[in-house]
């Protein structure tokens, strides 16, 4: 870690401070919304992009099939990275989703009101920076100066900051330019951009593709980056059984996958509109969890709140030890 002062960057803070505008006013108004005891739940579930297993779930209904057991029902949601979903949360549109946990870090400094629930992976989706085959790029160093394609306050933007400051460089060092994924493709291939800070699915789409190659990876650069289900602060307050009945269910989810994997194979490929063969690949290297907060998850977490902290990411210290329950999760899997 290099103990250095590092500008802060203004530059994509926008996004957490109209995160907080959100919050501050739905507070207003969250007295007011109460149910009967006896009126039907809704569940709302997110699915934040790319390939997961909330999309086999959907497609096998297993939470439909959980919850009308026990008067609620399921809404589903989909956005294209963690910025969008949190103000969903904040708006009382998501009950339940996954994220990075830098995401946890940027949502927690602008009071966003969610709880991490569980642990659903270490690997941060293989989060990178990737850049063009025959792109003269070849360090994280070489990036000074150049233009980067990264959905801002996603776990792909969250990797690029650690990367940058392991090699003493800051985003005030680079030019980032605000795309979600499905923008940012097509200005990374036609060379609009340097370089695209991403996720998989579209890493290995791209470098299988032979139309990128990996600068850095959360595995090259020996980071873990866990990514986390987490639930919203009132509905986990108001159904504790609920909660862990959805973490019940994500966790059956978990299991079938591993049994059932041509068929998940299908269901995603199909879903997606992707190859199946690229969409078994990503699934046989992914190893999809369901766990408690771990002493190690927490420290590894606590570091990307530091460092994030460091960097000027975020204005807040984020003390993570207060940002998870375990207790939904021990109860899922008694």
């Amino acid at each position: 870690m290099h103990n250095k002062t590092i500008k802060r960057s203004p530059a994509w803070k926008s996004g957490l401070i109209v995160l907080s505008v959100i919050i501050g006013l739905l507070s207003l108004s969250a007295c007011s919304s109460k149910s009967a005891a006896d009126e039907k739940v809704t569940v709302n579930i997110a699915i934040n992009g790319g390939l997961n297993l909330l999309t086999i779930a959907k497609n096998k209904g297993f939470f439909e099939e959980a919850f009308s057991k026990v008067n609620a029902e399921v809404k589903w949601n989909e956005f294209q990275s963690s910025v969008p979903l949190l103000e969903g949360v904040v708006s009382n549109r998501v009950d339940f989703s996954f994220i990075g946990d830098g995401t946890v870090v940027t949502g927690k400094a602008a009071d966003s009101p969610f709880t991490v629930i569980s642990v659903t992976g270490v690997e941060g989706n293989q989060n990178s920076v990737i850049v063009k085959p025959d792109s003269p790029i070849k360090s994280i160093a070489d990036l000074k100066g150049k233009t980067i394609a990264v959905a801002k306050g996603s776990s792909g933007h969250i990797f690029l900051v650690k990367a940058l400051e392991k090699n003493s460089l800051s985003e005030d060092d680079v030019k980032l330019v605000q795309l979600q994924p499905d923008e940012a493709n097509p200005a990374f291939q036609s060379g609009n951009v340097d370089a695209w800070a991403i996720w998989d699915p579209f890493v290995t789409m791209e470098t299988q593709g032979g139309r990128a190659r990996i600068l850095e990876s959360v595995k090259t650069m020996g980071f873990i980056a866990p990514a986390v289900m987490i639930g919203r602060d009132k509905f986990l307050k108001d159904h504790p059984d609920l909660t862990a009945l959805y973490l019940k269910v994500y966790q059956q989810t978990v299991e079938w996958v591993a049994g059932h994997m041509d068929e998940a194979v299908t269901i995603l490929a199909t879903e997606k509109k992707m190859d199946p063969e690229l969409v078994r690949t990503l699934l046989e290297n992914t190893h999809y969890i369901n766990e408690p907060v771990s002493p190690e998850i927490e420290g590894a977490m606590q570091s990307t709140a530091d460092i994030l902290e460091a960097t000027g990411t975020v204005k807040t210290k984020v003390d993570i030890s207060k940002v998870y329950d375990n207790s939904f999760i021990t109860e899922a899997l008694k």
